[in-house]
C-alpha cells in the first residue's frame, strides 16, 4: 500500500489524473481505501468472488456456470412466459355483459397468462356463438429458440380438464405478421392432467407466438391459467444485486465502470443506492438511482456518473442484464471512483414557497445549508437543476451579498463564487420561474480542487415530502397555455435593439409527444414563416433563448430569409391532440 500511496501522491502533483484513473481501473485488484490526503480512489469488485451476491434480491442471473462472470440465467431452466407480453383477441362471442369489454379485467387480461400465478386466468366464455378462431398473441421480447410450451388449465387443478381448449394450433416467427405453424392439436382428449405440453420440433429462432383456439366447448367456458414457455438461450433480463458494502467513512461517489463483454443485442444498466446504516430501510437509505446504460465495451470502460445521495458510508449496487437475442452480456468486474475528501460534511436544500399557482411567474428562494469543517474542500460552485428556465435575482451567503458569476440554461442554474465558502453557511439563491406542473429542484455543490466530482445535495425532509419539491395549483384543462409575445411591436432592423421577439407558452396535458407548430401568417391568411415544426411532450417554452430560456424566437424574417415588410401579422401556435388539435393565435407588429 505504501508504494501505491507514493504513486498516487506524485501523479496528483503532476496533475495526470486522467491517466491515473485508467491505471487504477485496469490494475486495482480489490477494494482500495484512500490515504488521508488522497483526492480520489477506485473501488473494484471482481465477480470471481460469488459471496458478494445478495441471493434474495438478485433475479435470473448466474455466477456459477461461467466462473468469474455474471451472465443471464438459461432459458431452458426458466419460464420465458414470465418475461413475455400477452394479449387476447376474441372472435365470436364476447365476455358476458357483467364483465366490461376492456383489456384490464381479471378474466380477459392477457398478462395473467405470464404472471406465474395459477389463480389468475383468461376466460373464453361459452355463448350462442363459440369463440372459435380466437387467439392469444405472445411477444417474447427477445429472439429465442423454443423447445416447449406448456398450457396450464384453470387453477392447475385435477378437474380443470373440463375447461380445456378442445383443439388449437401454435404459430411462431420473427415477424408477428409472418408466422408459421409449429404445433397442432386437433382433438385434445387429455382428461388426466392439468397441463398440456407442446414439444416443439422447429428450432428456428423466433420472437413471436400465436396460440389459435381452433375449437372450444360450446357449453362450457374455456379457461387458461398460464402459458409457460421454455427454450434455448437466456432469459431476456435479470439483475445482480450486491450485498451491502461500506467504506471506513462517508465518501462522495464519482463514476461507475465495468469490465464487460457484449454479444449482439445485449446490454446492461447499473444502479446504486446509498445509506447511513448497515440495514437498508426507507429512513436511512436512498432509493435506487436512475440507471445508466451500456451496450459496448468502450462505453463501460469510459464509465458514467451516477446521481446518488452523498456523502454516504454504505452502498449497494445493482447490475441489470438484457438480451434481445440468444446471447448474454458477461460482466467480470465493476469499479467505482470515489472521493474521501468531501466538498462539505453535509448539505441540504429547501425551496420556498413550496406551493405556487401554475403558469404564473413566481419568485422562489432556494436555500442550501452546508456544514463544513477544516477537513472539507469548500464550495466554489452551486448548480441547481431547474425544470423551467429561471431569471436570477440575487445570491446571499449568510444573508450577505457576495461576488459571483452565473450561467443560466433552460434546465440548470450554475453559480460560481469569487471566494470559496470554507465555513458552515446558508446559501440563499433567489430566482423567478414559471411551472406547468409539480417539480423538483435538485442541486449539487462543487469544489474547484475536485471539479471532476460534484457532491449531491440532499433535500430537507418534511412531513409532506422532500423540501426541494414545489407543488403547482390550478392546472390547465387545455394543451396550449398562455401565449405571450414580447417585445410587441419589435423592430428587426439590425440595430441590436428589439431585433427579435420571444414567443412564450406552455404545452401540458399530453401523455406522449405530439406535433407542435409555430407559424406566422399575414392578414390575408398567407403563411410567411414556419418557425418550428417538431414533436414535443409537456414542456415550458419560457424565456429568451439567447440568455438561457427555452422560449421560441422570431427574427422577423420569412421562409426565404428576407425581413418581412412592416405591418401586423398573425402568430399561431398549434399542436395535434387526440381530439383533433388546439391552437392559440395573437397579433404581432413588425415596425422600423
Amino acid at each position: 500500500m505504501i508504494v501505491w500511496e507514493k504513486i498516487i501522491y506524485h501523479v496528483q502533483r503532476m496533475k495526470f489524473r486522467s491517466i491515473f484513473f485508467l491505471l487504477l481501473f485496469f490494475f486495482t485488484p480489490s477494494l482500495s481505501y484512500p490515504a488521508p490526503l488522497v483526492d480520489s480512489l477506485v473501488y473494484t469488485q471482481s465477480f470471481s468472488d460469488t459471496s458478494k451476491k445478495d441471493q434474495t434480491l438478485s433475479l435470473d442471473t448466474d455466477v456459477k456456470s461461467q466462473p468469474g462472470n455474471i451472465i443471464l440465467a438459461l432459458g431452458s431452466t426458466k419460464n420465458l412466459g414470465r418475461f413475455a407480453r400477452f394479449s387476447t383477441v376474441y372472435l365470436g362471442s364476447f365476455p358476458p355483459s357483467d364483465i366490461p369489454d376492456v383489456p384490464d379485467t381479471t378474466k380477459i387480461n392477457g398478462n395473467n397468462l405470464g404472471d406465474n400465478v395459477f389463480s389468475t386466468y383468461v376466460e373464453f366464455p361459452a355463448g350462442p356463438v363459440a369463440n372459435t378462431n380466437s387467439y392469444i398473441k405472445i411477444d417474447l421480447r427477445s429472439i429465442r429458440r423454443i423447445n416447449s410450451v406448456v398450457l396450464v388449465n384453470l387453477f392447475n387443478s385435477a378437474t380443470s380438464y373440463r375447461l380445456r381448449p378442445r383443439a388449437f394450433s401454435l404459430y411462431s416467427g420473427l415477424d408477428s405478421n409472418s408466422l408459421s405453424r409449429v404445433y397442432q392439436e386437433v382433438d385434445n382428449v387429455d382428461t388426466a392432467s392439468s397441463k398440456y405440453i407442446m414439444n416443439i420440433a422447429d428450432v428456428n429462432p423466433i420472437r413471436f407466438l400465436r396460440l389459435s383456439l381452433d375449437r372450444l366447448d360450446l357449453a362450457l367456458a374455456t379457461v387458461i391459467s398460464e402459458l409457460q414457455i421454455f427454450g434455448e438461450g437466456f432469459v431476456p433480463s435479470g439483475s445482480y444485486v450486491s450485498k451491502v458494502d461500506s467504506f471506513p467513512g462517508p465518501v462522495n461517489f464519482g463514476s461507475v465502470y465495468a469490465d464487460a463483454e457484449f454479444e449482439e443485442g445485449t446490454s446492461i444498466s447499473i444502479q446504486m443506492r446509498t445509506g447511513t446504516t448497515t440495514v437498508v430501510d426507507s429512513t436511512h437509505w436512498s432509493g435506487w438511482s436512475d440507471p445508466v446504460f451500456f451496450s459496448t465495451s468502450a462505453e463501460v470502460t469510459a464509465g458514467r456518473s451516477l446521481h446518488l445521495k452523498e456523502p454516504r458510508k454504505y452502498f449497494q449496487y445493482m447490475i441489470n442484464l438484457f438480451t434481445q437475442n440468444v446471447g448474454t452480456p458477461k460482466i467480470k468486474k465493476i469499479s467505482l471512483t470515489y472521493q474521501n475528501n468531501l466538498v462539505a460534511d453535509s448539505a441540504t436544500a429547501v425551496i420556498s414557497p413550496d406551493t405556487i399557482p401554475a403558469f404564473s411567474k413566481i419568485q422562489l428562494s432556494y436555500k442550501v445549508t452546508a456544514s463544513l469543517s477544516t477537513n472539507t474542500l469548500g464550495i466554489d460552485t452551486v448548480k441547481i437543476f431547474t425544470p423551467s428556465p429561471v431569471v436570477l435575482h440575487s445570491v446571499l451567503v449568510n444573508n450577505t451579498p457576495v461576488n459571483y458569476s452565473a450561467n443560466i440554461s433552460p434546465d440548470k442554474l450554475t453559480i460560481g463564487f469569487s471566494n470559496s465558502i470554507t465555513a458552515s453557511s446558508v446559501i440563499d439563491v433567489s430566482f423567478a420561474t414559471r411551472l406547468i406542473t409539480d417539480a423538483k429542484f435538485s442541486s449539487e455543490i462543487i469544489s474547484k480542487s475536485s471539479a471532476w466530482n460534484p457532491q449531491n445535495v440532499d433535500p430537507e425532509l418534511h412531513a409532506s415530502g422532500e423540501g426541494w419539491t414545489v407543488i403547482t395549483q390550478g392546472l390547465a384543462s387545455s394543451t396550449l397555455v398562455k401565449l405571450f409575445i414580447n417585445p410587441n411591436p419589435f423592430t428587426p432592423n439590425g440595430d441590436g435593439k428589439n431585433d427579435a421577439t420571444v414567443i412564450d407558452f406552455a404545452v401540458t396535458n399530453v401523455e406522449k409527444p405530439k406535433t407542435l407548430r409555430v407559424h406566422v401568417f399575414d392578414l390575408t391568411g398567407r403563411r410567411v414563416r414556419v418557425i418550428i415544426e417538431s414533436n414535443t411532450g409537456i414542456n415550458p417554452f419560457y424565456g429568451d433563448p439567447r440568455s438561457g430560456g427555452s422560449g421560441i424566437l422570431w427574427d422577423g424574417k420569412d421562409d426565404n430569409g428576407t425581413v418581412v415588410t412592416p405591418g401586423v401579422y398573425l402568430l399561431q401556435v398549434s399542436i395535434d391532440t387526440d381530439g383533433g388539435g388546439e391552437f392559440l393565435t395573437k397579433t404581432v407588429v413588425v415596425s422600423y
